[in-house]
């Protein structure tokens, strides 16, 4: 049977509502399938980005520095992704730390924020006096390439010092702080033993110390030395930067408190105007302290100048504060009428005297000799005399009058040499016959060899200091044999 055209119509209508139905469907699935690529893509861009940090976390710079820009916190590997960067807020240009926002603009469209630390550091830097220490060192890693005004080893006093330091070509001002946080090093002797009423000091007990400032001592409780027995002390040592330490130590106090014993003092004569060394012959000794020095004290209204009898004090004192004393007096004569009551010691003390007046200190044994030579001559002047009396005698006459023959010159020469103490003999020229003079000079012995030692001048020449036999004999040949001599007699000087 046939249909009709009007079901004909109906089917057609229906087979193109189901397929339009199923474009529709097949859309709907397409378009999500494709958000929900786009959105998984998304996903996956925003988490990379949330992880990756495009900006350092803090920066410093020194008062006095330029503000870095927003980009100078860009790592150099991010800033290529970055479009843009600024300061969400502008930082202030002050000392200290600074919390700050950085916004960025990336490549994607995308913005971002990232937080970070601005420091502006005060100018100051601290460095511990001493200490080895570079530019990284005090400033830090990213200041390697500064300059300072002022070298380190230049610098060996605590205290601030102003200088300027060019950091990334600026030069800038800032306080260099030398500190010393060190406390003093401190090593007490091993061996600490004093005497009974010993007066004790920090310097009785320390060996050394070892700080760049100066130190102070002070003890916990002040040592005591009154009685006999072991005890402890504590010192405190301070520096002037107040770094302290403490050192311990035990002492042990014996003795009875005896005085040095002073031995060798006995009277003493001089001539009138002629000044003696006193101390020839005296010594001390102390039973705890060995030698101890010896002082002399002349009584008051002694003079030189005038003839008499005085009473010397000899003084000791060892290190416990124990003092010996003794006397002695010392008379002085008129003049040279009563030389024959002085003892050779007296004389030596004389020479003593001027011995102590010659500045010898550093010089050679031969350089000594030539002091000594010129003292002689500048002391004297000659005058023939024509006296026979013994070399002591001569040497004091030579030391009042201030003028003599060679007999005089050689005496005072013995007696400043044997002082001095050079070993030395007597030359003479015998006397050939009643109508001419002898002739009197010494030798002495130097750097292991003897030398002709003559201070009397003559008309032609005033100098024979440390002549040799070849160079007196020449001499002496050319001036009436002057310096003739049994030469068997005495030491051959050398070539």
């Amino acid at each position: 049977m046939k249909r009709s055209s009007y079901e004909k119509t109906t089917s057609r209508g229906a087979k193109r509502t189901a397929l339009a139905l199923v474009a529709g469907l097949l859309l709907i699935v397409l378009c999500g399938v494709l958000l929900m690529l786009i959105f998984k893509g998304g996903n996956q861009i925003t988490a990379q980005t949330s992880t990756i940090d495009y900006a350092k976390s803090e920066i410093t710079i020194w008062s006095g520095e330029p503000l870095p820009t927003a980009d100078a916190f860009l790592y150099d590997n991010t800033r290529q992704y970055v479009k843009s960067v600024l300061y969400l807020v502008v930082p202030e240009d002050k000392q200290g730390n600074q919390d700050i926002a950085i916004l960025m603009q990336l490549d994607d469209g995308t913005t971002r924020t990232e937080n970070a630390v601005l420091t502006i550091r005060e100018p100051v830097v601290t460095w511990e006096l001493g200490t080895e220490a570079d530019v990284k060192t005090l400033f830090g890693e990213e200041y390697a390439d500064t300059k300072m005004s002022l070298n380190l080893s230049d610098i060996t006093k605590v205290g601030s010092y102003d200088m300027t330091a060019t950091i990334h070509g600026t030069e800038l001002p800032f306080t260099l702080v030398a500190q010393d946080s060190v406390p003093p090093v401190v090593k007490l002797y091993d061996k600490l033993e004093f005497y009974v009423n010993q007066k004790l000091t920090a310097a009785d007990f320390v060996e050394s110390c070892e700080d760049l400032c100066p130190v102070e001592y002070h003890f916990s409780e002040e040592p005591s030395t009154m009685i006999q027995g072991t005890f402890h002390v504590q010192l405190v040592v301070t520096d002037s930067s107040g770094n302290s330490t403490t050192a311990d130590a035990d002492y042990s106090v014996s003795g009875d408190g005896e005085p040095p014993v002073i031995s060798g003092v006995t009277d003493m004569k001089t001539v009138m105007g002629i000044p003696i060394g006193y101390l020839r012959g005296v010594t001390a000794t102390d039973a705890h302290d060995g030698e101890t020095e010896v002082t002399v004290t002349e009584p008051e209204g002694f003079s030189l100048r005038k003839a008499g009898d005085y009473t010397i004090t000899f003084t000791s004192k060892d290190e416990a504060g124990n003092v010996a004393t003794e006397t002695a007096t010392l008379t002085i004569l008129p003049g040279l009428d009563d030389v024959e009551r002085l003892s050779e010691d007296d004389v030596l003390r004389m020479g003593d005297y001027i011995i102590s007046t010659i500045d010898h200190e550093g010089r050679t044994d031969r350089e000594y000799l030539r002091m000594i030579y010129n003292y002689v001559q500048g002391h004297m002047v000659y005058h023939d005399n024509k006296h026979k009396y013994d070399w002591a005698y001569s040497a004091v006459d030579a030391i009042f009058q201030g003028y003599g023959d060679c007999r005089n010159y050689y005496g005072l020469s013995r007696l400043l040499l044997t002082c001095a103490g050079f070993e030395n003999m007597m030359v003479e020229k015998p006397k050939p016959n009643e109508h001419s003079n002898a002739h009197f000079w010494n030798l002495v012995r130097v750097d292991g060899a003897w030398y002709h030692f003559d201070t009397t001048p003559r008309f032609n020449r005033s100098d024979f200091f440390l002549w040799t036999d070849a160079q007196m004999d020449a001499f002496s040949a050319k001036n009436n044999g002057c310096f003739e001599r049994d030469r068997s007699l005495y030491p051959a000087t050398p070539e």
